[in-house]
């Protein structure tokens, strides 16, 4: 009995002591959150290799469970995510072929040694035309060259071929041509789509402005060289377009006496009174620079060129922008964009009737004219208060496109097109963005949300500028 007794005590002794040292030991770790399944960077790349457009939401769906929180690290991810052939160091010729008809642009683009190093940085771009087709795109390519010097190799490069040889003429497929250019180049290199530059002198430089005018959205610069803003409203649009490019950094540079056989009026002094409205306006991004006693320039000031060149940025969702136009086609104002016209586009080359009112020259009342037949588009979006107005002139319906990081999608969004108000309640639109970035190749410029508004009846005179 005893000897039981001894043996019991003794197991229990040692189940205790057993308890005890489990119970010292440390407990197992807890089991992690369960996180949304899917890495972003391989999903991105799935979106952009799917050729199924249906099957493109679910995607946008999953990768919106695991976005990156930071807009810079989202806008990294899609520089590395979007597919891209080789592209060596060199010069390559190729042809940009736009949808909607449109003919070819052939175009030669310009690849520094180092490009394809760093797949998440997009490099900055300019974008030319040539003078004339004779000799080809070579000898403006070397001209650009030659402005930049050591800083070229910072610079992709593309010179395209003008739609036709011999006089410039405003017209659409004049002033597009370099917005297919672009297109083409984003979807074959890594671009940064905040620093891309027009450049050009002469006819290449009528270029630099009149594309600006009427996409200033599209671009961080234009350095338009021995020109002036050559529209179809002639000299009067030298100063009547003048408040849609001030939110665009503009270096122009022009001879004082720059005036040609076929001239009435010179590059000189048009180009002084667009400066002199500029100034006016109060823009700030401006500089102008005249060579006195020049006609046609034979040095450009590089000591300033090359520094504005590499100091442009563009800012995508201005708080304010104003554009005055008189084709659907140029209705296109940074973050909205004309969809249909409430009166028919306005023939500069037919006659019109007007009556000059009393003390008032032929010359004021045809300007007169031209300003009340044009379009108008004023957006301001003020930092912070998620709200975004529109007023529009002669317009009768407008697309807005909502900005990823300047709105909050959280929060209701007011939207107002003249007295017609709208409230903005969905969450941002991961497919708008994906989408929007898969087709332009812009990575810099993140829609949340679209949508088209008709416009009610607005002013009728023109908005104060």
């Amino acid at each position: 009995m005893p000897d039981r007794l001894s043996q019991f005590l003794t197991l229990l002794a040692l189940a205790l002591a057993l308890g005890s040292a489990r119970a010292a030991e440390p407990a197992p770790p807890a089991k992690p959150e369960a996180k949304p399944e899917g890495d972003p960077a391989a999903i991105l790349r799935a979106y952009f290799a799917e050729a199924d457009a249906a099957k493109r939401p679910a995607l946008a769906a999953r990768f919106a469970a695991v976005a990156p929180k930071s807009w810079d690290d989202l806008k990294k991810m899609l520089h590395e995510a979007a597919p891209r052939p080789p592209l060596p160091a060199g010069r390559h010729t190729f042809e940009a072929k736009p949808e909607g008809g449109a003919a070819p642009v052939k175009y030669l683009l310009r690849v520094p040694e180092g490009y394809a190093g760093e797949p998440a940085r997009g490099w900055p771009l300019i974008v030319s035309s040539l003078y004339k087709l004779a000799g080809g795109p070579e000898p403006s390519m070397d001209a650009i060259e030659g402005w930049l010097g050591a800083d070229r190799d910072r610079y992709l490069i593309a010179v395209a071929q003008p739609p036709r040889d011999g006089p410039f003429e405003p017209d659409r497929a004049y002033l597009e041509h370099p917005l297919h250019v672009l297109a083409d180049v984003r979807q074959r290199a890594n671009i940064d789509s905040d620093r891309i530059l027009l450049m050009g002198h002469l006819k290449s430089g009528y270029l630099a402005w009149v594309t600006a005018l009427f996409s200033p959205g599209e671009w961080a610069a234009s350095v338009p060289i021995m020109s002036r803003p050559f529209t179809e409203a002639g000299a009067i649009g030298c100063t009547l377009y003048m408040p849609n490019v001030l939110n665009l950094a503009i270096q122009a540079h022009w001879g004082a006496e720059h005036l040609d056989a076929n001239q009435k009026e010179g590059n000189g002094p048009l180009s002084r009174e667009a400066a002199a409205e500029l100034a006016r306006l109060g823009a700030r991004k401006f500089e102008g620079i005249e060579y006195p006693g020049e006609g046609r320039i034979g040095h450009v000031n590089t000591d300033r060129l090359r520094p504005f060149v590499a100091a442009a940025r563009r800012d995508p969702f201005p708080a304010e922008c104003r554009l005055i136009f008189h084709r659907l086609f140029q209705g296109r104002n940074y973050y909205v964009r004309a969809t249909a016209a409430a009166k028919p586009e306005f023939e500069f080359r037919a006659r019109h009737a007007f009556k000059p009112v009393a003390g008032e020259s032929p010359e004021k009342a045809l300007r007169n004219l031209i300003v009340r037949e044009a379009y108008e588009l004023t957006a301001r979006m003020p930092p912070g208060a998620n709200t975004l107005t529109v007023l529009a002139r002669n317009l009768r319906e407008i697309e807005i496109e909502l900005s990823a990081e300047r709105l909050d999608f959280t929060k209701p969004i007011r939207i107002t097109a003249n007295s017609r108000a709208v409230q903005w309640n969905k969450p941002l639109d991961y497919a708008e963005l994906l989408e929007t970035a898969r087709r332009t190749g812009d990575f810099e410029r993140l829609i949340g949300g679209r949508l088209k508004m008709p416009v009610p009846a607005g002013p009728t005179q023109p908005l104060a500028p």
